[in-house]
């Protein structure tokens, strides 16, 4: 540990993610988005296991869902803009014929949630706007967040971000992260690293938490 005036803090990564006061948070990792990712299916048995690991070794494990506003009643215009350049629609009122099917916004089966995990509903790619996320984490005394999901460029690096601003411990789990375009993947990846994120992998973070996860199903 580091010391200053006094005050503890973490010097090395297996102190930054001690159980007692981690959290694992899997970012979209639903139906109508973790598949779309380029990496899925190696990201998917990593991710798995790991989560299992989490439980194992006592981290809080939380997920998170999209949730979209209703366009014409709640929604703001610039997100409205870009729901019509996802969607490649040329008039807002074609977004409106879009019917939303349930299935999309399940928890992709091979990752569902556990009774004793936490699962919360999300409208912005950042998971502390309009959510009651820092008050979970701070309930629970989290003081450090391990960040896996879809996408890198979006809720992943934008989580990131709020997270560390607000005071808090972030590891971006390198190989757990992906994205629909291998590019926006890469160009979130290296910023986050450039300016001093802690950056692992699920093989080095099981092997702190002294269990090998790189070896197939969890038990």
């Amino acid at each position: 540990m580091y010391e200053i005036a006094g005050k503890k803090f973490p010097s090395t990564l297996a102190e930054i993610v001690e159980p007692s006061q981690t959290a694992l948070l899997i970012w979209d990792m639903e139906y109508a988005i973790g598949p779309n990712a380029f990496n899925y299916q190696d990201m998917l048995p990593k991710l798995k296991d790991l989560a299992a690991l989490a439980r194992r070794v006592g981290v809080r494990v939380f997920y998170s869902v999209q949730t979209g506003f209703d366009l014409a009643k709640e929604e703001a215009g610039v997100w409205v803009r870009i729901r019509m350049k996802r969607a490649k629609a040329s008039d807002p009122s074609q977004l409106l014929k879009q019917q939303d099917d349930p299935y999309d916004r399940e928890i992709i089966a091979e990752l569902r949630p556990e009774p004793q995990d936490i699962v919360f509903q999300k409208r912005r790619p950042d998971a502390f706007v309009g959510t009651d996320f820092d008050l979970m984490l701070r309930s629970n005394g989290i003081k450090t967040i391990l960040i896996s999901g879809v996408a890198t460029e979006g809720g992943v690096e934008g989580t990131a971000r709020s997270a560390r601003n607000l005071g808090y411990e972030v590891v971006i789990l390198k190989d757990c992260v992906g994205s629909r375009s291998r590019e926006l993947h890469e160009m979130a990846l290296k910023p986050m690293e450039g300016s001093f994120f802690d950056v692992t992998t699920a093989v080095e973070l099981a092997a702190i938490w002294g269990e090998k996860g790189d070896s197939g199903p969890a038990e």
